[in-house]
C-alpha cells in the first residue's frame, strides 16, 4: 500500500512540496517523473536510498541529484534529510507508541500514567494563560455578529461542543460539523467580514483543511481566534489571538483533556461576561422543561401508587 501524498503532513507544503511545485514547470521530463513520484509517495521516497528511488522511477542517479538541486538543495542527501524531517510531526506519535507499547506496565498503571499526563497538561495550560489574550478572545466572541468554528478529526467534536456552548449564550454560532464539512464551511465563511469571527482548533497532527479555511477567513478580513498548542502551530502566526493548551500524550498524537478544559473555561468566561446569559438560560430552561427528566413533577403523568390488593381467594 502506497503512502499518502505530500500535501497532508504539517509544513511540508511550505517546504519540500512547495519547492517542487514552484520548480516543476521548468524541469525536464525525467526530473518531472521523479518529482511526481516524490509528491505521490513521499514516505516511500523518504525511506528509500537514492539507488532504490531511481530504480523505482526508472531514471538515473544523476537525474535524482539534478532534481534535488533544482528544488534548492545541495544534493539528494540534503533533499532526503529534509523530506524525513518534514514527517517528524506525523510519525512521532507512532514512535512514542512503539516505545511504550512494549512496556510491562499493568492496565491500571497505564491508565494512571495517562491521567497523570493530562493533569500535568492542565497545570501547564493554566500557567500559560495570558490575561491579555483571554480578554481579547472574550472581546472577539462577545462582539462578533456571527461565529464559525473550524476543526476536523477529533477537533470537529471539540468544535461542535464549543459552538454549542457559545450558541446557548449569544447565538449565531455554527461549526464545521453542522455546516456539511469543509466546502460548507467555506461557503459559510464566504459571507463573513470583519464584523464576524472564525475560531480555528488545531493540534498536532494539524489538519490541512483547518489551516486552509483559517487562512481563507483571514484573507477576507475575518478576525481569527486560534485554539492550538503553541507558537509553532501554523495557526499561531495568522491568528489575531491564540489561546494555547498543552496536549502532549504518550500513546497518541494529542490529548484532548486540556483542550476540552480550555473550551469549557472559555465558554464559562463568555457566559459570565455576556449581558444576556442569565436571561437566555432561563428562557431555554422554561422551553426545554417538557423534555427533561424531573421526577415527573408537572409532566401530567404523576400517578398515585396503586394499593396492594388482598387476595380473597381461599387459601
Amino acid at each position: 500500500m502506497r503512502s499518502r501524498t505530500l500535501t497532508e503532513p504539517k509544513n511540508v507544503e511550505d517546504s519540500v512540496a512547495g519547492r517542487i511545485r514552484r520548480a516543476y514547470a521548468h524541469m525536464p521530463a525525467a526530473q518531472r517523473s521523479f518529482a511526481d513520484f516524490v509528491l505521490k509517495h513521499p514516505v516511500d521516497a523518504a525511506r528509500m536510498s537514492i539507488h532504490a528511488a531511481v530504480r523505482e522511477v526508472k531514471v538515473s542517479v544523476a537525474t535524482a541529484n539534478r532534481f534535488a538541486r533544482s528544488v534548492g538543495f545541495s544534493g539528494y542527501a540534503e533533499f532526503r534529510d529534509e523530506l524525513i524531517r518534514s514527517f517528524d510531526t506525523v510519525f512521532e506519535p507512532v514512535r512514542r507508541l512503539e516505545r511504550n507499547v512494549s512496556g510491562s506496565s499493568s492496565a491500571a498503571e497505564i491508565m494512571r500514567g495517562s491521567i497523570a499526563d493530562d493533569l500535568d497538561n492542565l497545570s501547564r495550560t493554566v500557567t500559560g494563560l495570558s490575561e491579555q489574550d483571554c480578554r481579547k478572545a472574550l472581546h472577539l466572541i462577545l462582539n462578533a455578529r456571527n461565529i464559525c468554528v473550524l476543526g476536523f478529526d477529533s477537533a470537529a467534536h471539540l468544535g461542535a461542543l464549543l459552538a454549542w456552548e457559545l450558541d446557548r449564550v449569544r447565538g449565531n454560532v455554527r461549526s464545521v460539523e453542522n455546516l456539511g464539512g469543509g466546502m460548507g464551511a467555506a461557503r459559510h465563511l464566504f459571507r463573513f467580514d470583519r464584523s464576524d469571527l472564525a475560531i480555528a482548533i488545531a493540534f498536532p497532527r494539524y489538519i490541512k483543511d483547518t489551516v486552509e479555511l483559517a487562512r481563507f477567513a483571514v484573507s477576507r478580513g475575518v478576525p481569527l481566534l486560534a485554539l492550538t498548542d503553541g507558537h509553532r502551530s501554523p495557526l499561531a502566526s495568522i491568528a489575531d489571538v491564540s489561546l494555547f493548551a498543552v496536549s502532549e500524550r504518550r500513546f497518541a498524537s494529542t490529548s484532548n483533556a486540556a483542550v476540552l478544559a480550555l473550551i469549557e473555561a472559555l465558554a464559562a468566561a463568555v457566559a459570565q461576561k455576556s449581558k444576556n446569559s442569565v436571561k437566555a438560560a432561563n428562557e431555554f430552561a422554561a422551553f426545554a422543561f417538557p423534555w427533561m427528566e424531573t421526577d415527573q413533577i408537572g409532566s401530567g403523568v404523576l400517578k398515585t401508587p396503586r394499593k396492594r390488593q388482598t387476595d380473597t381467594r381461599s387459601r
